[in-house]
């Protein structure tokens, strides 16, 4: 039929469709015909069933009404199959577009439309591979299994459907598969969502792909199509995708037996496939038949399960001229095993934690848009075909990669505190944090069970205590209930670094163990029978071998995170949530949180106050605020309100204490921030409450405030020196960051900004959420006094020339969390360091800075100086200080010095150069000295929203 036909014709003929079928439908009726003569002649020589003519005519009739009826069917049957096709979803096939119906990946590209990554699942992980590449050998073994007339079929073999049939007729419980390879691809392209289906409308219409298919391509692209889609285990899809995940290496150069391999998986892939995976620990499997492992699947060769397909393809090359005696005693020998190279790697590229995010954000735009479930949403990603722009910038996004990667940028862990053991101990519980490694393993890398951990029983079970080094889990694997072993947190130190591992565990299968009244693990007897090496007794102890256990891999401490946005449009132009760590990403960092520290003053306190400010002069208010303490706010807090800096005394006790040893007295509120002043930043929360701020915060996009509770935020030491229960993510953190250089307006972030499917139309189009959350006068003010923390205050660190940076530190309790956050003209940007659990740094927020400016430095560098919003119009300087109109009052300057002061300088040494200032400048009042100075000052208040002791706890700064 394929000669009748010109190759790529675009016209869809169904009367040629059915040209093939009527030349085999001609022959049956010719053949039945002559029987028929046959048999009426036998039975007129016989002399029998004589008929009358009356009973011939109503013969005739019968026969008429029958032919009449058959007649009928048959022309509804071409108009029922003519109706399917064309009302089916039909495809115009050429060779340019045969591809175009399966499962495809989806790309990513960056914010210049360059590729970043394709991202896939079952069905789309594929590569193509012209027609020219493919060895000779699998075109050759492909044929000789699947269809060895396909080269001179036109679509279908009838011998084999006649074959099928009469196997069926006689009742055979095996019926031998009669597709052609043009039928499969146009089940596996055409029919994908539909292949499983037994129906007459999925027959009919593959049977009209099968023609069409023959019609438009050549043998050789029908054979190309057929092995980029196959489907071939190991969730891989065609031919060079199955190379190299099964042998390492380009399809082009397999040798006979690694062809033959792939030639006989199509039958049952996931059967067939060479490779098993399974969870590391959960899996009963001999050792020589482990390919590779990883920190959480062992990789185990199923060759095995195809060696008698594999035997079969071979035979059937020698049978069909393909191979000769030599070769197919050569795949006899069948050293497959040896030929396979499976990589258990899980490198991470530079793009993965970006990736991953936008991938989770396109689900649950998808969920809400179509009101798929996850499932459903996740398909369309991986499956789709889609193009998807996003936000990401790829030079910056290298750059903060390259500066995580590089170990000098970080300070180490630091006043580690440990047991006689050497395990790490928790300075508040006092009990283990951390385990050593050396405890649990020999310089054999052997786990070592000792003697007080475990009890041999009279039945020949093991128990394993409870709260010992191993933790029992009760966990569900394929549906069955299982006890999952457990290796708790370790440390590990060497190259200078130190590495956290979060556990590991022992590799026993299913159905050998449970766990007593007493929370012990029992083994039965059963598994120590069948695996008596598993646990080697040794003066005592039990040793377990490397190959019976897992660990998780070990992660470099401490840990950093980073988020660079645009926040006129919210794009997320850089995202990095860890270093060193290898897999595709269980925890990203950059939406995790952490406690902010001092770092939330900005837009908690400071921002809330000057907008409470500017509220209640738009509304003709004043504020009520208290000078009880010392401090003279003025009629509104504004950046030149005097704060006093003197002891509080909080529940009965002094509190918060400052980054710096005393207290300073006097200072207006811009000091305060720039120098991250705890006591001023809680005297502020004071005056304005913490119901505004709160408000304000969920404006800003902070989703993770804790209202209620034992433990709650609704107190000082969380909102404001930052000792939240939750914490904020450095991606809430610099998306609220950005309403101070974009003039009082939320942008949330987002991470990509248009997706198109394979066929170029727009099925999302993203614009980010805003919200107006302060005045842009107060946004200006803020960015002022921000800009001043970088040229006058604890944020020098983070300066560089190319850009006027504004920002702010913060730094945790013991230097558990250091933070800077902070802007250019352009973009803003959180940077995190911290350990994955709570160790001290050697270094806080100047480390933070510091990596800040090293890396935005170079992400500015081809940008031009930028400029801040131009001063708005309710703005007025006065003495050197902005404030919003109205809301100016004649505090006066504080008599203690704001820039002169040494960060360390105590009250004492400030009051002592304040009394040697006053003898020798008559017009200074004694008494303001003595009141701005004067340690015993204290502000007395109780604070009982939280049950906590947490004001007591003071972050550094």
């Amino acid at each position: 039929m394929g000669k009748q036909f010109d190759k790529h014709s675009n016209t869809d003929n169904i009367d040629e469709f059915f040209a093939e079928f009527d030349k085999f439908d001609d022959t049956c009726t010719k053949k039945n015909k002559d029987k028929d003569t046959r048999t009426y002649a036998n039975v007129r020589a016989k002399g029998r069933n004589v008929r009358t003519k009356s009973k011939k005519a109503t013969n005739n009739k019968v026969l008429k009404i029958i032919g009449i009826v058959i007649v009928g069917v048959a022309l509804l049957g071409v108009i029922y199959v003519g109706i399917l096709i064309f009302t089916a979803d039909t495809h115009n096939i050429n060779a340019n577009n045969i591809y175009s119906c399966v499962s495809q990946r989806s790309t990513i590209y960056d914010d210049e439309g360059r590729e970043i990554e394709n991202v896939f699942t079952n069905g789309g992980n594929r590569t193509n591979i012209s027609y020219d590449e493919l060895p000779k050998d699998l075109v050759n073994a492909v044929v000789a299994i699947e269809d060895k007339t396909f080269w001179k079929h036109h679509g279908f073999n009838f011998i084999r459907i006649m074959g099928a049939i009469k196997e069926s007729l006689l009742g055979s419980k095996q019926i031998s598969g009669t597709s052609t390879l043009t039928q499969q691809l146009a089940r596996n392209i055409y029919l994908a969502d539909r292949k499983s289906q037994r129906s007459l409308n999925r027959k009919i219409l593959e049977a009209y792909y099968t023609v069409l298919i023959e019609k438009n391509l050549t043998k050789e692209q029908i054979l190309e199509a057929y092995l980029n889609t196959v489907y071939l285990g190991f969730n891989c899809y065609g031919v060079e995708t199955a190379s190299q995940a099964y042998f390492g290496k380009s399809v082009k150069d397999l040798k006979l037996l690694e062809c033959i391999s792939l030639a006989s998986l199509p039958q049952a892939p996931d059967s067939y496939a060479l490779v098993k995976v399974y969870p590391a620990g959960q899996a009963e499997v001999t050792k020589k038949k482990v390919l590779a492992k990883s920190e959480n699947a062992i990789y185990v060769y199923n060759g095995d399960k195809s060696k008698d397909r594999r035997e079969l393809t071979a035979k059937n090359m020698l049978d069909q001229g393909y191979i000769n005696q030599s070769n197919l005693e050569e795949v006899k020998q069948d050293q497959l095993k040896n030929a396979m190279k499976i990589s258990s790697s899980e490198g991470v590229a530079f793009t993965s934690y970006f990736t991953d995010y936008v991938v989770d954000e396109i689900i649950k735009d998808i969920m809400e848009e179509y009101g798929w479930n996850e499932v459903e949403a996740r398909k369309m990603i991986y499956t789709g075909g889609l193009k998807i722009y996003t936000t990401m910038n790829k030079t910056a996004q290298k750059i903060v990669k390259k500066e995580f990667d590089d170990n000098i940028n970080y300070p180490t862990v630091a006043n580690l505190k440990k047991d006689t053991n050497g395990n790490l101990i928790d300075n508040k519980t006092k009990k283990i944090q951390l385990y050593k490694y050396d405890n649990y393993f020999n310089k054999k890398k052997q786990y070592i069970i000792k003697k007080s951990e475990y009890r041999k029983n009279g039945d020949g079970s093991l128990t394993l205590y409870s709260g010992k080094r191993l933790a029992f889990y009760s966990t569900v694997i394929n549906g069955k209930k299982d006890i999952s072993l457990e290796f708790k947190t370790m440390y590990r130190q060497w190259n200078g670094k130190f590495y956290i591992i979060k556990g590991g565990t022992l590799s026993i299968p299913q159905g050998y163990k449970y766990k007593d009244a007493n929370g012990n693990c029992i083994l039965s007897a059963e598994f120590l029978k069948k695996y008596p090496k598993f646990f080697v007794p040794q003066n005592g102890d039990l040793i377990v071998s490397a190959d019976n256990y897992t660990l998780q891999q070990e992660v470099v401490q401490p840990q950093s995170a980073m988020v660079i946005m645009d926040y006129n449009t919210g794009g997320i132009k850089a995202m990095i949530g860890g270093r060193d760590i290898n897999g595709r990403l269980l925890q990203n960092r950059a939406i995790s949180p952490r406690q902010p520290g001092s770092s939330i003053k900005p837009i908690a306190i400071y921002s809330s106050a000057l907008q409470e400010s500017y509220n209640k002069v738009e509304n003709g208010m004043s504020m009520s605020l208290s000078n009880s303490d010392g401090s003279n706010w003025g009629k509104y807090i504004t950046a030149g309100s005097v704060i006093n800096d003197a002891p509080m005394v909080v529940n009965g006790q002094i509190w918060p204490k400052n980054w710096y040893s005393g207290y300073r007295g006097h200072m207006t509120l811009r000091t305060a921030v720039e120098q991250s002043v705890n006591v001023c930043a809680v005297k502020v929360y004071q005056q304005i409450g913490p119901e505004f701020i709160i408000s304000q915060l969920k404006k800003m996009g902070i989703t993770t405030l804790v209202e209620s509770g034992k433990s709650n935020d609704i107190n000082p030491a969380a909102l404001a020196l930052g000792g939240m229960t939750k914490g904020i993510s450095p991606m809430e953190m610099a998306a609220a960051y950005g309403i101070f250089p974009n003039q009082g307006v939320y942008t949330a972030p987002i991470a990509y900004t248009k997706i198109t499917n394979s066929n170029g139309e727009v099925l999302f189009d993203k614009t980010p959420n805003t919200e107006k959350v302060i005045d842009a006068g107060v946004a200006y003010i803020m960015t002022s006094i921000l800009r001043s923390v970088v040229t006058n205050g604890l944020g020098r660190t983070a300066s560089f020339e190319g850009q006027p940076v504004a920002g702010k530190t913060g730094t945790t309790t013991n230097n558990y969390d250091a933070w800077f956050v902070g802007f250019t003209p352009q973009y803003t940007a959180a940077l995190w360091i911290g350990n994955d659990i709570n160790i001290e740094l050697s270094e806080g927020s100047a480390a933070s800075a510091r990596l800040w400016r090293n890396i935005m430095n170079q992400v500015c560098a081809s940008i031009p100086y930028g400029k801040y919003p131009d001063q708005p119009n309710n703005i007025d300087k006065i003495r050197g200080e902005y404030y919003i109109k109205g809301t100016y009052s004649s505090v006066g300057k504080p008599i203690t010095s704001e820039n002169g002061s040494k960060p360390d300088m105590d009250i004492k040494e400030k009051k002592r150069k304040e009394t040697k200032r006053s003898t020798t400048n008559p017009s200074t009042n004694a008494s303001t000295i003595m009141q701005s100075t004067k340690p015993s000052v204290e502000t007395q208040f109780t604070e009982t929203p939280s049950t906590e002791t947490k004001p007591l706890e003071t972050p550094l700064e």
